[in-house]
């Protein structure tokens, strides 16, 4: 037991020596700094339970009898006339149980097409009843065109359809209003834009090579004479007063500023030359004042567009004596 113990002493003191070199050889670790105690994160926040309080009309059950709901149709059917850009349907529902019926919401197939509640949640008394709305964009579509429109109710979902029938020339003159409306604001940014791209069939080619009442028709009756005017396009057929040559010529090689009239001047972008601008204005101081107006121009509101300028008094020039023989 003595022996044990006396090596175990030796052991210890051979172990502190060591330890004093290595302190003696490394005098940096003497002033080194004490680390700070490690601490243990605990997450001691206790967070409520969330609650949702929901409207009483909400939870309340409703009925739960699929048929207590009565529509007018459950699928609904619009011919689509030339130049609709939508078609709208309406559904007539009844409660025609005892109990109150609940509609929740109402749901369509696809983005193109609307639906809407008179209120959500829609609470139906018995007897009572109400309309549910839908609109579907007709936009890019022909043929026949069909969506489902689910109604989910306090005893289940039920579906209905919408269906629109556009004929082929429906939607050419649908794409034709479409473009249009494209093209006019293009034209408000730009003026001279309508004589560029796509608007240049109408606005360039059509008058090439043309003068007087053709060149009219071809570049002006376009837009001033058109059956679907434009409201901002002035009408200048049976306008009051009368307007000299040089009233003309400055609107038809101009053009006005802030308005879609363009310049139909070659030197200002325009299509029209020198000897096609006299023309027309020579057929707007006089043939264009006596032809009949078209009748869907007829009352149609006349806007003016600057000050009526009168119209010069022509002078006939003396008659030529005939020469001797």
């Amino acid at each position: 037991m003595r022996v044990r113990l006396g090596t175990l002493g030796a052991l210890a003191a051979i172990v502190l020596g060591a330890g004093v070199a290595c302190a003696q050889l490394l005098p940096e670790f003497q002033n080194a700094p004490t680390p700070p105690p490690v601490r243990q994160r605990t997450n001691s926040t206790v967070f409520p339970p969330v609650t949702t309080v929901l409207p009483a009309a909400a939870v309340r059950p409703g009925n739960t009898n699929i048929d207590a709901l009565k529509f007018d149709a459950k699928e609904k059917v619009v011919n689509v006339k030339s130049g609709e850009g939508e078609a709208k349907f309406a559904f007539a529902v009844t409660n025609i149980s005892k109990e109150d019926a609940i509609i929740m919401s109402v749901h369509t197939s696809c983005g193109c097409t609307a639906a809407k509640l008179p209120s959500t949640p829609w609470i139906i008394k018995p007897g009572e009843g109400g309309e549910i709305g839908v609109t579907m964009n007709l936009a890019g579509k022909f043929g026949v065109v069909t969506k489902t429109v689910s109604v989910v109710t306090s005893a289940g979902t039920i579906p209905l359809l919408v269906k629109s029938v556009l004929p082929q020339d429906a939607y050419q003159n649908l794409q034709k209003v479409t473009e249009r409306s494209r093209n006019m604001q293009i034209a408000a940014a730009d003026r001279q834009a309508v004589f560029r791209g796509d608007c240049a069939k109408c606005h360039v080619e059509a008058g090439v090579g043309k003068k007087g009442h053709d060149l009219y028709a071809a570049s002006c009756g376009v837009c001033h004479d058109a059956e679907h005017r434009a409201t901002m396009v002035p009408v200048i057929r049976g306008r009051p007063g009368t307007f000299n040559s040089d009233y003309w010529a400055n609107w038809v090689r101009n053009g006005k500023d802030g308005s879609l009239m363009p310049a139909f001047d070659t030197k200002k972008g325009g299509p029209l030359t020198e000897e096609q601008i006299d023309s027309l204005v020579a057929y707007l101081g006089a043939e264009f004042l006596t032809e009949p107006v078209p009748k869907h121009l007829v009352g149609a509101p006349v806007v003016n567009s600057g000050p009526v300028l009168a119209r010069p008094t022509v002078v006939p020039p003396p008659p030529v004596a005939p020469k001797a023989q």
